[in-house]
């Protein structure tokens, strides 16, 4: 093998293995009514707050990490809020409408971002979030679930 198609298929391995994450196409029939689809540029790996219509939402973590889709909202117009300590978002978003006969779908970038602001536990332990949001009355009561996919 010659040095050039060496360096192609280094330059060819580098690409695939840098963490470049295709976005899923999610036509307006994929998405199933009354939910809200929130794909991530990067897998979330610390935990998120989630509030819809200013109430929080607990969130089921799995193994990825990318697709968060937020089952249980009512056919109306919304309006939700995401933030953590260790990550930033973007772009800011305006109300949302979901309906019976459909959903809505946003793309959010995300960037991890290392703070010197002092943690609890529970703001980036995912199995500490588990425990504390299992006596937290206000997130065991939620009608509105959100689950990464």
């Amino acid at each position: 093998m010659n040095r050039s198609m060496c360096y192609l298929l280094l330059v060819t391995g580098l690409l695939a293995l840098s963490g470049c994450w295709k976005k899923v196409d999610w036509g307006k029939a994929a998405i199933p009514a009354n939910t809200l689809v929130l794909e991530f540029s990067q897998p979330i790996r610390y935990v998120l707050d989630l509030s819809v219509d200013g109430k929080r939402v607990p969130i089921d973590y799995g193994r990825r990490n990318r697709v968060l889709m937020i089952t249980g909202l009512k056919p109306d117009t919304h309006h939700f809020n995401i933030h953590s300590i260790s990550y930033v978002f973007g772009p800011e978003f305006e109300r949302f409408e979901v309906s019976n006969e459909g959903g809505a779908y946003f793309f959010i970038q995300s960037r991890k971002y290392r703070s010197a602001i002092p943690k609890a536990k529970d703001q980036t332990s995912i199995r500490a979030y588990r425990k504390s949001s299992k006596k937290d009355e206000e997130l065991a009561s939620a009608k509105v679930r959100a689950v990464f996919k």
